[in-house]
C-alpha cells in the first residue's frame, strides 16, 4: 500500500484513476470495513482518505484525542485489507475552513473518479458538504448504516463498550480483538517483587478500556503469549494520577524495554481493587492468572 501524506493542503496528482473511501475510520470497525472493501469492487485503484490528527483535536481542542485506533495502528489495519493507496490529510484549521467546492476540486486533483462514503458523511467548512454534493461531481456509492442485532456499528458505540470493559462485544463490532500497540517503558518494577513482573506500556492516544484486570494475548517478535493486563491507578502500591497500562506476560523472561508489543484484549476478569496489603494483592493475582488460563483453555475447547 502506498501511504501518501498531504501536508499544508498540497493535494497531488497521481495520474491514477481511483475509487476512494473517505472518512475518519477510527477503529476501522465492521461498518468501516464495508465501506473500505467497496473500493475494490470496481476496475479502478482502491484508495482511502483519512485525517491526522483527529479533527476533534483541532475543532474541540482535545489533544491528544483518544482513539480506538491511532494513526499508525489504522495504517496497519487498512494495509492488511489490500488497499492500493492511503491518503492522510494533515488536519488543520485551514483544512477545517476549506470551502466544499475547493475540497471537491482537491479530490479530483488526486485522480478520484468514484467516491464511497457513509450515509451521514459531511465535510468542509461547518460541515457544509454532504454526500449529495459529492454525488454531483463523482460517480458515487453511499454505504447504508451497518447494524448487528439492530444496533448500529459506530465508533461511539465501540467506545461505550470499551468504557464498560465489554471486550466480547467490542470484538464483535470490530471484527477482531481490540488491541493496543505500544512500546515498553520503564516502570517501578514493583510487580517483580511479588512474582508478577509487568511491562509498562506507553499507550499514547488510545482510548482505554475500563479500569480492571484483563485476559490478553501479547504479540512480540512474531510470537503470541498469554498474559494479564491491568489498567488503572495502582491503588494498592504507589497510586498514580495518570492511568497506567501494565501487562504480565505468562512464561516469559526476556528483557523488552523499548520494544513494541501488541496487547490483544479478550475479557475483563475483575475490576481494579485496593488491597489491604501486598500479600492479599499477590494472592489475588495468582487467582487472576489461574482464571485467565482457564478462560483461554475453555475458549480453545469451544473452538475445536
Amino acid at each position: 500500500m502506498n501511504v501518501i501524506w498531504i501536508r499544508d493542503g498540497n493535494f497531488i496528482n497521481l495520474n491514477e484513476e481511483l475509487c476512494c473511501a473517505i472518512g475518519n475510520f477510527d477503529g476501522v470497525h465492521l461498518g468501516h470495513q464495508q465501506l473500505i472493501n467497496r473500493t475494490k469492487k470496481y476496475n479502478l485503484k482502491s484508495a482511502v482518505l483519512t485525517f491526522y490528527p483527529h479533527p476533534f483535536s483541532i475543532l474541540k481542542k482535545i489533544n491528544p484525542y483518544p482513539q480506538v485506533t491511532p494513526i499508525n495502528h489504522k495504517i496497519k489495519i487498512i494495509e492488511n485489507m489490500g488497499i492500493d493507496y492511503l491518503f492522510i490529510v494533515e488536519f488543520s484549521q485551514e483544512i477545517a475552513d476549506m470551502d466544499k467546492l475547493d475540497f471537491i476540486n482537491n479530490l479530483k486533483k488526486l485522480g478520484i473518479k468514484k467516491v464511497v462514503c457513509g450515509y451521514d458523511f459531511t465535510f468542509a467548512k461547518k460541515a457544509s458538504g454532504t454526500i449529495k454534493d459529492l454525488a454531483q461531481y463523482f460517480d458515487f456509492y453511499e454505504v447504508p448504516k451497518y447494524q448487528i442485532d439492530n444496533i448500529r456499528v459506530s465508533t461511539t458505540y465501540v467506545k461505550e463498550l470499551l468504557s464498560l470493559g465489554d471486550m466480547e462485544n467490542v470484538s464483535i463490532m470490530l471484527g477482531r480483538n481490540f488491541s493496543i500497540i505500544g512500546k515498553v517503558i520503564a516502570g517501578k518494577e514493583l510487580g517483580r517483587e511479588i512474582g508478577f513482573p509487568t511491562a509498562n506500556i506507553d499507550y499514547g492516544a488510545y482510548y482505554l478500556p475500563k479500569n480492571g484486570v484483563y485476559a490478553v494475548k501479547v504479540k512480540y517478535d512474531g510470537k503470541i503469549y498469554l498474559g494479564m493486563a491491568n489498567i488503572g491507578n495502582n491503588p494498592t502500591v504507589e497510586y498514580t494520577e495518570n492511568i497506567k497500562l501494565e501487562v504480565n506476560i505468562f512464561d516469559f523472561n526476556m528483557s523488552i524495554y523499548g520494544k513494541e508489543l501488541e496487547i490483544l484484549f479478550y475479557k475483563r476478569i475483575r475490576p481494579e481493587k485496593k488491597f489491604s496489603n501486598i500479600n492479599e494483592l499477590a494472592n489475588t493475582l495468582k487467582e487472576d492468572k489461574e482464571n485467565i488460563y482457564n478462560y483461554f483453555n475453555d475458549k480453545k475447547q469451544k473452538e475445536e
